[in-house]
């Protein structure tokens, strides 16, 4: 059933980003195809506004323009721009068209003229004629050449600034046919944009037409932002469903390990109650009524063992209240190295059964801690108690406590199978057991030994970190602040 869950969890997922990921990348198609098409209009309106101007100044060459500003003002107008289009582009049967510009002293004159034949005839299109320019024909095609070059340098400078940075091309047109003058487009080019054909002189004997093999890269930079949210987004979903994720997993892991704790607890009750029946059996089976001195020995140990079951019973009621770790300290005055010899003498049945030996550094000096004694005598008796169960027979402990005037520090050393690195953060997490093959554990445990030691000693103000690797032992260090 959590296979079951897990994969579709999983797939879900999937789905989810992937539908999240197309939806984006659709969206960014239409804005890059909408973007792609308002930079074309953008260029046509730029070279077509620029070949009117270009117009407006070759008139304004001639000797004695008439009215300049009224001419400047006709020009230089969009509706002029649209009329002059509309006359370039009309295409009918039977069509003749012709226009003439006459510069005069005092004014300029403008006439379109059309006409329409019965007979089907091939439609015809004259040269517009400018009269009184006060120049020769040789004159006015070098003014044409010139206002040539000067189409070109203003459409490269205007496309430079609105960031076209690939080769300009262009097609030059004569005036009353589709026929290519001049070109400099490669043959094998597959342009981008083509803009339609303009006049740049008011002489009107040829037509530009600008040629761009990419407008793209524009495009793209102009939706920079766009692609920026778009990748944030995801991203950010990404990591929503990665931290969401992780915390299912953890809240799996949680209720798992609670479940895992039900069965695994009954082992950890077991022990102490072995440990005062075997005292009991012992008393019996070897009559110690007549030696009292270990008799007095063997109830100690149980009256230990019996104070340590009532401990393991309330923190597991505190467990399920979720407080494990609230009680207020009762803090007195404590001598570690005394507490460290109790709990080694109490704990010598179990030593004894498991082959196990503890070899007790002491320092000259008493090591004094403010502290509460019933939790750090659990604190050493739990590390105690895990190095015995992890390494089996033959456990060979080594325990030394130093001191000084700020800290006392206590380490537990084992010759067990080691911790591996990576589990040296979790294994003070709540119910972390580390991972085994299979779904029991071969060693019984609650999962709370570790994580119960590092929150009692945090409390204390102290400090707790290990030492260890696979097949070396573990070497578990306690710093406690020292009584002044």
């Amino acid at each position: 059933m959590k296979w079951f869950k897990s994969k579709y969890t999983y797939v879900l997922i999937v789905l989810s980003l992937l539908l999240s990921g197309g939806l984006q990348i659709v969206w960014l198609q239409q804005l890059f195809f909408a973007q792609q098409k308002q930079l074309k209009e953008e260029i046509e309106h730029f070279v077509s506004s620029t070949a009117q101007t270009n117009m407006y100044y070759s008139i304004t060459s001639f000797e004695n323009p008439g009215n300049v500003r009224q001419i400047k003002q006709l020009f230089l107008s969009p509706q002029w721009e649209q009329l002059r289009r509309a006359f370039d582009n009309m295409k009918m049967d039977n069509l003749s068209s012709t226009a003439s510009i006459t510069i005069e002293d005092d004014s300029t004159s403008v006439s379109m003229h059309f006409s329409m034949k019965d007979n089907v005839v091939k439609r015809k299109r004259r040269r517009p004629v400018v009269k009184n320019t006060g120049k020769t024909p040789e004159e006015l095609r070098i003014s044409d050449s010139l206002s040539l070059v000067i189409m070109k340098q203003k459409v490269e400078k205007g496309l430079r600034k609105i960031g076209i940075t690939s080769p300009l091309y262009d097609n030059i047109y004569v005036y009353d046919s589709n026929e290519v003058f001049k070109s400099n487009v490669p043959k094998q080019l597959r342009p981008d944009f083509v803009s339609s054909k303009y006049l740049y002189n008011i002489q009107n004997i040829y037509r530009y037409q600008l040629v761009l093999p990419s407008v793209d890269n524009v495009v793209w930079y102009r939706m920079r932002y766009y692609l920026a949210s778009s990748l944030l987004m995801i991203l950010l979903t990404c990591t929503a469903f990665y931290y969401i994720l992780r915390l299912l997993r953890k809240q799996q892991l949680y209720a798992d390990a609670k479940a895992d704790f039900t069965s695994n607890m009954t082992h950890e009750f077991k022990t102490p109650i072995a440990t005062v029946s075997l005292a009991l059996e012992s008393i019996k089976k070897y009559n110690l009524i007549n030696n009292p001195e270990t008799l007095q020995n063997y109830l100690d140990i149980s009256q230990h063992e019996l104070k340590r079951l009532d401990l393991m019973v309330e923190k597991v009621l505190n467990i399920s209240k979720g407080n494990e770790t609230e009680q207020p300290l009762k803090l007195e005055l404590y001598d570690v190295q005394s507490g460290l010899q109790q709990v080694i003498s109490s704990m010598q049945l179990q030593l004894m059964n498991s082959h196990a030996s503890i070899q007790f550094d002491a320092s000259e000096e008493p090591c004094f801690v403010f502290g509460d004694p019933v939790h750090l005598t659990n604190i050493f008796y739990n590390l105690i108690d895990n190095a015995i169960k992890y390494s089996g027979n033959g456990l060979a402990m080594e325990i030394c406590c130093k001191c000084n005037a700020d800290h006392v520090t206590i380490s537990f050393k084992d010759n067990g199978p080691g911790i591996d690195k990576i589990y040296h953060d979790n294994i003070f997490e709540r119910f972390f057991r580390i991972p085994t093959t299979g779904d029991i554990h071969d060693i019984k445990g609650s999962g709370l030994g570790l994580h119960y030691v590092k929150q009692m000693i945090e409390k204390h103000s102290g400090t707790i970190k290990i030492k260890s690797e696979t097949g070396s032992g573990a070497n578990f260090i306690i710093t406690l602040p020292a009584a002044s």
